[in-house]
């Protein structure tokens, strides 16, 4: 699963291109960047984070889209009660609606 350009907002000005740190992406000058190695993808974030228009989505992969639940391994501790929130929130942001 591939990170997804939302033509009609993106202005071509090639940050996704630059900050990927697995050079998935191709880019030509005044063109929408084009997704040429989905595979990849470490899916890191980093196109999303760093799109000035939110013109980049990541759809992850199931398994990445599970957090742990309460049910199955008991409360977290105090510290890592916020960090799982974090997460949760994270892949709510990455994901496709």
């Amino acid at each position: 699963m591939a990170p997804i350009i939302d033509q009609n907002l993106c202005h071509c000005c090639g940050i996704c291109y630059d900050i990927c740190p697995q050079d998935i992406f191709g880019f030509q000058e005044n063109e929408i960047p084009t997704v040429d190695y989905p595979e990849e993808c470490w899916y890191c974030g980093a196109c999303v984070l760093d799109c000035p228009v939110e013109a980049v989505r990541l759809r992850l992969p199931l398994p990445m889209r599970i957090v742990p639940s309460p049910a199955n391994y008991g409360e977290p501790g105090a510290g890592q009660a916020a960090e799982l929130r974090k997460a949760a929130a994270f892949s709510r942001s990455v994901t496709e609606s």
